[in-house]
């Protein structure tokens, strides 16, 4: 929970008042490894902190899963376009391992963001935020090759390439394992 205070903090301090009524309305879950927390079909009501462990957001084509992001310890995990239009999830939210996550509900975020100026604030932060990431990683698809797409992965997390198998990260990266295998070679 301290981790969360941290994270807010640094993008925009809560008062006290807020940050104990924002706590109030999280709700901590442990899930085990492989768990899913969205469900493609549901619609995602929920914004979670990850407070331990890894989580994959992914779909499924042609009984293939396509994985378009890696959640890790201090990060926020949803399906934002289902969170803010109500309809139904094209994705599925997975833990990798047991995790620790911190969920807040649609209906007790925006209860919040009428009571607290700083916590709308910060929700906009938080949104912006996630913004930027999908900005980023679309930009590394119409711009980088997977090289690339591969040494910014282990910048933003090297620690990914012992917990996450290598045909999760070649989905990830949009290449076949054995050229994930030559890119990893040629390092």
């Amino acid at each position: 929970m301290e981790a969360l205070k941290n994270y807010f903090n640094k993008l925009f301090p809560l008062t006290e008042a807020a940050w104990q009524d924002f706590e109030q309305c999280l709700v901590k879950e442990t899930v085990v490894k492989k768990d899913l927390i969205l469900e493609e079909g549901q619609k995602c009501d929920f914004i979670a902190f990850v407070g331990e462990g890894i989580c994959r957001f992914y779909y499924v084509k042609e009984g293939e899963e396509k994985i378009t992001a890696f959640f890790f310890s201090g990060d926020f995990v949803t399906n934002y376009r289902s969170f803010l239009t109500g309809q139904p999830s094209e994705h599925y939210i997975e833990c990798m391992q047991q995790s620790v996550i911190y969920k807040v509900f649609k209906k007790d975020l925006l209860q919040l963001y009428d009571q607290h100026q700083c916590i709308e604030r910060l929700g906009r932060l938080i949104a912006e935020n996630l913004y930027l990431t999908v900005a980023r990683r679309l930009d590394s698809f119409l711009y980088a090759t997977p090289e690339e797409r591969y040494q910014e992965l282990l910048q933003r997390n090297s620690k990914l390439l012992q917990e996450v198998p290598q045909y999760m990260l070649a989905s990830y990266l949009g290449v076949k394992p054995e050229t994930l295998s030559r890119i990893r070679a040629r390092k």
